[in-house]
């Protein structure tokens, strides 16, 4: 009996150990699925946070996720280079002080929609886009501002209205008096005035003149910018080009007995498409005998350094205001509106040729003793 007993013992021992094991088994099993879970879902919060990093990098736009008490607590380089310091951390009135912003995160609490509050402020000299956005978390409120600079847009729109009023103008001058001669031109005819309809006839003749000039200029302007004239440099003598360049232009020196003198060396060998780049040097040394008074001296000089030919073209006029440099190379932009001389698209067209040749143009002048204007070309390896 007691065999028994003891045999009964040790089975049931057996079974007791052997359902541990399989109870410790299945416990090892699912602290490894757990384990494997963990693993999992770290790696894909490690990719979910290499993402959002990645492209809280890549945005222009400044990015700021605020708390309920507008602290920064996840910010982009963009709003970092906007705060000028890394703003984590800090409070938004401390790092972007702009009142306006502070309302605008007010406003979006109050909407309370995903759809958020957007308005444009201006921020020192820079106009941005401002957006707010509110978004629950589980435990608390999240608003999300986003920051884009739109200050070369704004500029692009001013400098497209203004583009349409310049044509505006621009055209209606020529129209209005091809207009008038018109009917001058019928009066005349009307009382037999020969002389008078040639002198009518020969203005009509240059209002036309002046538009086509306009109409062309905006068409070669339009082909130029949009890369439809191709430019193709080949190694070219500098002094063949600047010659060639002034030779057609002597007439017109020599009627207002102006004196032009061209200094460049020789051997210099410049990238450039001769054709084109002689329209825009044409264009420079045109403007500079329009602008030198009679008796007056105009200056072409070319220096050399690393990698690139300097041309200057200097004149002896009434310079130019230092307020309008900058805008010079503009389109339709003339320094005297009252006075009608050429379309406003010369140096426009001057810009956009050297810009094509990877060179750069730009003006110096002093008041009142005339101004100088500057084209690089980049030198040849052949010289």
């Amino acid at each position: 009996m007691s065999e028994v007993i003891a045999w009964l013992l040790a089975v049931a021992g057996f079974a007791a150990a052997g359902f541990a094991g399989w109870q410790w088994y299945r416990a090892r099993e699912r602290a490894a699925a757990r384990a494997a879970e963990c693993s999992e879902l770290k790696a894909t919060l490690g990719r979910a946070e290499q993402l959002r990093d990645g492209l809280m990098k890549v945005m222009n736009d400044a990015v700021l996720v605020l708390d309920e008490r507008q602290e920064v607590v996840l910010a982009n380089e963009a709003s970092e280079h906007l705060a000028e310091s890394n703003p984590v951390g800090k409070l938004l009135p401390e790092t972007l002080r702009h009142p306006e912003l502070e309302m605008l995160i007010q406003d979006a609490r109050i909407v309370g929609s995903e759809e958020g509050v957007e308005r444009r402020i201006e921020y020192g000299h820079t106009i941005l886009n401002a957006r707010a956005v509110v978004v629950q978390d589980d435990s608390r409120a999240l608003e999300i501002l986003t920051l884009r600079d739109v200050t070369e847009i704004q500029r692009l729109e001013r400098a497209r209205r203004e583009m349409v009023s310049n044509i505006s103008h621009e055209l209606s001058t020529p129209i209005t008096t091809i207009g008038l001669l018109a009917d001058t031109l019928l009066e005349s005819a009307v009382k037999e005035k020969p002389k008078k309809i040639r002198k009518m006839t020969a203005d009509i003749r240059r209002e036309v003149d002046t538009l086509t000039q306009l109409v062309q200029e905006m068409r070669d302007l339009a082909l130029i910018e949009s890369g439809q004239m191709p430019v193709r440099l080949t190694p070219s003598n500098l002094k063949d080009i600047i010659q060639g360049t002034v030779d057609p232009l002597l007439p017109l020196i020599e009627n207002k007995q102006q004196t032009i003198t061209v200094e460049v060396p020789e051997g210099i060998c410049v990238l450039a498409d001769d054709m084109q780049i002689r329209r825009a040097l044409k264009n420079i040394i045109h403007n500079a005998v329009k602008f030198t008074p009679e008796m007056g001296h105009i200056e072409v000089t070319t220096t050399i350094n690393a990698d690139e030919a300097i041309i200057a073209v200097k004149d002896t006029g009434p310079g130019i205001p230092p307020e309008d440099l900058p805008r010079l190379f503009e389109r339709f932009f003339q320094v005297d509106r009252a006075r009608r001389n050429g379309t406003g698209l010369g140096l426009a067209i001057v810009r956009h040729i050297v810009l094509a040749h990877g060179g750069r143009t730009w003006a110096e002048n002093a008041p009142g003793e005339g101004a100088t204007f500057f084209v690089t070309l980049a030198l040849s390896d052949r010289q």
